[in-house]
């Protein structure tokens, strides 16, 4: 008989490519780790890992036993939750991977709700941009992710996960305290600008430069950082024009002015994502609920600075 436990060792070491990836990962030794690997592979009669200086790799026998190791493992989770619907538990701890401007917002709100609603439902939050987030979730090491996908930069997501939108955003132009005076400007408007953006590697850098692009223009990128505090910051020193998720601009932050987009209506979509095996935990489903009320609210709030005239 394969034992579970060492199963799951294996997929763990597929995942993170290296003993000391998987010994952290689920708090053993690399030793440890090295010593179940061995046994495993005198239970399965072959070899299941090439050992290198730079890590390890599965062999071929090694990636069939990970993938049915990955089935065994979500068999398992089904059952849990079964028994955990069963007894109406909304207990326990759950696992969150969140973009950060989502974590600051309306996933700290949620989760601050739900220490009042729920104190037996435990939250933990780690932010990630949504490649990592969506390799937390695939290798279980969150529950929930919460991602974002912009205009001309779709999101590939992988399979068996239920997915649930949260808000669409507009994405605004920020600009120094007075730069756009009293109208909305479009895309088009800002092409002598200078620019203040996130990298293009960054799905937001990416997704602005190439609506500039759509607009005929190369942007003039004079500060580019991924931090988005900073970036707003840049904005408000007078280094550059911004187009950026709504939520991404914290009221009070720094003295610049927020304006909707007149042409193009560019747009972020947040949405979780979950493990279809997961989902039937209901304390999981009681956190998604309250990322989607949460997030609803955190919207209209930020969108009533739009009804100031200022921001006409």
């Amino acid at each position: 008989m394969l034992d579970v436990g060492r199963l799951r060792l294996l997929r763990e070491v597929g995942l993170r490519g290296t003993i000391a990836g998987a010994a952290r990962s689920l708090g053993l030794t690399s030793s440890a780790v090295s010593q179940q690997l061995a046994v495993l592979e005198r239970e399965a009669g072959t070899a299941l890992v090439d050992r290198s200086p730079r890590g390890v790799v599965l062999t071929g026998a090694g990636r069939l036993l990970a993938a049915r190791a990955a089935e065994v493992l979500d068999v398992l989770t089904s059952a849990r939750a079964d028994l955990d619907r069963i007894g109406g538990s909304v207990a326990g701890p759950v696992a969150v991977a969140s973009v950060a401007s989502a974590a600051a917002t309306f996933v700290s709100a949620a989760v601050t709700g739900l220490r009042a609603a729920h104190p037996d439902v435990s939250v933990t939050v780690t932010a990630a941009e949504p490649s990592q987030a969506l390799r937390l979730l695939v290798a279980g090491d969150v529950d929930l992710a919460v991602v974002d996908e912009y205009d001309y930069v779709p999101l590939a997501l992988p399979e068996f996960v239920v997915v649930r939108e949260l808000c669409t955003e507009p994405l605004v132009a920020v600009g120094p305290a007075g730069s756009f005076g009293r109208r909305r400007p479009a895309l088009a408007d800002l092409a002598a600008r200078d620019w203040v953006m996130p990298p293009d590697d960054a799905a937001c850098g990416l997704a602005v430069r190439s609506a500039c692009r759509a607009e005929g223009f190369e942007p003039r990128v004079r500060w580019e950082t991924d931090d988005m505090l900073l970036l707003v910051r840049a904005v408000e020193a007078g280094h550059g024009i911004a187009i950026l998720p709504l939520l991404s601009v914290p009221d009070g932050v720094a003295d610049v002015d927020v304006r909707p987009l007149r042409e193009p209506a560019l747009e972020r979509r947040l949405i979780a994502v979950a493990r279809a095996s997961a989902m039937g935990r209901p304390v999981v489903g009681t956190v998604l609920e309250a990322l989607v009320e949460a997030a609803k609210h955190t919207l209209t709030s930020q969108k009533r600075q739009f009804a100031r005239p200022s921001a006409l």
